[in-house]
This record gives structure tokens, sequence and C-alpha cells, in this order.
């Protein structure tokens, strides 16, 4: 089997930071998407005749009357809404690598990314060994390339969900046997790729091809449930203050935190990472920061509101806290809007 590795004339694909970590050079791959919605105006309202039948020209999305309701007594303030991500309407696909993984990033859910994957493989003539769309596994058959015909390779591809929202990482593992000696070949590698360029070959021209697919519409209904559960999430239990959870172990959490808390008006100010703690400001986007003079003329030095961020190991992950700069705790309402906001940059 011969292969040739995809120009990337038409996109790039994009290497991400987490956390101030060097990543793998390479391009970014963006495709645009039809966004003529958002500059759609508001029009009056349609004036019908006096005698004529004014009920075609109604609302079309009537707000129901509650039956029953009760108002809450307790009194609160409706914090902003959070900020839109940068590429809710467009959609992005990366590489990203943390201490010698890599692996692609789509912002589309897996159920939708499998099929894509599956043809992508299939145009490419990469043979398919086994298959189990449940738990998001493609294994290849035996293949050989141009610059290497005394080994035979196959390669495994697992798609799970990302920890962006509604994201999937697409990871390859590698492995390679003496051409002809295919069927004595040990199981496959525990984590850690035999080849590790041949691993990358291979994950650049995955992230190529996915981002210069058009055809994005389909969805696997065999795949729908890949992964399980989500990677991160807020949870608010009804007598504790809330908190994000994060099925990550406690460095490539920490990584994607911090991440998190260069956006959305975070900025950090210090990290402890021994202690699990981060200090941060928090200044809501679109506010105006405190300009040189008035920093310098009695105004505070610091841009927005204190906080410190808690990172705790758990079993399968971590937990992600803010309190107050002295330690105590939020109001949970607003403790909650700033978790959320956290919780929709982490990468």
């Amino acid at each position: 089997m011969t292969f040739v590795h995809m120009p990337a004339a038409r996109f790039f694909v994009m290497v991400s930071l987490l956390g101030g970590i060097p990543l793998l050079g390479g391009c970014a791959a963006l495709r645009g998407a039809n966004t003529e919605h958002l500059r759609a105006e508001e029009l009056p309202r349609v004036v019908v005749p006096e005698g004529k039948d004014a009920s075609a020209a109604g609302q079309i999305y009537v707000i129901p009357t509650i039956k029953g309701g009760v108002a809450s007594k307790e009194e609160f303030e409706v914090p902003r809404p959070l900020p839109v991500l940068q590429n809710v309407f467009q959609e992005t696909v990366k590489i990203q690598t943390f201490e010698g993984a890599r692996w692609v990033l789509i912002n589309k859910p897996p159920a939708e990314i499998w099929p894509r994957l599956r043809n992508t493989l299939t145009r490419s003539g990469i043979p398919a060994g086994r298959v189990d769309a449940a738990a998001g596994l493609i294994e290849t058959g035996w293949v050989t390339f141009k610059d290497d015909e005394t080994n035979s390779h196959r390669f495994r591809f697992s798609v799970e969900p990302g920890i962006p929202p509604n994201s999937s990482e697409v990871r390859i593992l590698q492995m390679q046997t003496e051409a002809g000696n295919e069927e004595a070949a040990a199981d496959w590698p525990q984590a850690v790729s035999q080849d590790p360029g041949r691993e990358q070959e291979m994950v650049e021209l995955i992230a190529n091809a996915l981002a210069s697919d058009t055809n994005s519409g389909a969805v696997s209904l065999l795949a729908r449930k890949i992964g399980g559960e989500a990677k991160a999430e807020v949870v608010r239990p009804k007598v504790a203050d809330p908190y994000i959870v994060i099925r990550l172990d406690f460095d490539r959490a920490w990584a994607s935190v911090l991440y998190a808390l260069s956006r959305g008006g975070f900025s950090v100010q210090d990290q402890n990472q021994l202690n699990g703690e981060i200090s941060v400001n928090y200044l809501p986007e679109g506010t105006e920061k405190p300009g040189f003079f008035k920093r310098l003329f009695g105004g505070s030095g610091k841009a927005g509101t204190p906080y410190v961020v808690l990172i705790a190991r758990l079993e399968g992950g971590v937990e992600v806290r803010l309190a107050r700069e002295d330690k105590t705790g939020l109001d949970k309402e607003v403790s909650a809007h700033l978790l959320k906001i956290i919780r929709s940059n982490l990468s």
C-alpha cells in the first residue's frame, strides 16, 4: 500500500497551546460557515388593514402562559450572558500536543466526526481491520510506505469527546512489524506509538482531511454515545458550593484550566501548582480597564475583581472551585456563572 502525504494548499492545521507548554509547529485549518443570519436585521411588525384576518401574521414563537408558577422570593441580580465562543459558527480543526501525546481536536461532536473519519480512511485507501462504533475505535489493516518497504504498519484510531463543549478528539496509535511477519506480530502497544514520526504523519493527514471535508452534515446513530459522559462539567449541589469536575489527570487538567483563565475576562496573577492554587482577576469582557494614569494616581493597579481558583485531585480527575481572595466562599450564583465561563474555555 502506498501513501502520499496530502498537501495543505487550501487549508492549514492550527497547533494549540495548553497552559504555555510548547507544542508542535503546524498549520491551522478553518472551514468557513454560512453566517448570513448574523447580519440579519429586525423588521417592523406587519400591519394588517382593519377588518382583515391577522392570525397569519401573528407571532411564530409564542411564549406560553405558565400555569401554577410561583416566582422565587429570593432577590438576585441577573448575571451578564456568557461570552460567545469565537468558533461557535466556524468549524476549527487543531493538532494539540501535551507531554509527548498528540491528537486532532475538532469542534464537532463524536457522532458527526465518526462517519467523516470512516469516509476519510475509505477515500485514502486505508483498509479497516476492526471497527467498533460504540467504542469509537477503528483498527486498520497492514499497509506499507514508499520510504519503508521493509516494514508493515497499522494504526488504531479512537474518537472520544473533547474538553471543549460539543467537540471531539481523534487519537492515533501506530505499530509496525517486519514485512511478511504480520500474522506473528505482537499486540498493540499500550500507549505510545512504536514510530512517533509515522504517527505524526497520520495525525496531519487526518487533520487536513477533516478540515477540507465539506460533507459534515451526517451523524452516526451508532456512534452517538461514544466516550460516555463529558470530560468536564459544572456541578451544582443543592447544599455545597458549585464546582467543575474535569475527568483528566492533574497535569493535563491544570494546563487546560490555565488556558481557560487566559480568556473570558480572566487574567492570571499568580499560580502555585504544588498547592493547586491560581490567583486571578476577573473583569467582564467589554468592560473598560483602568488606564495607566488612573492606576498611577490613586487607582488600584488591578483590573477587575480578585479570586482564587482551587484545583484538587479526585479519583479519576480533578475538582475546580472558585473562592474570594481570602479563600472564603462566594455567592453560589456568582460562583456558578464564573465557573461556566471557565468551563466554556477549557481546551
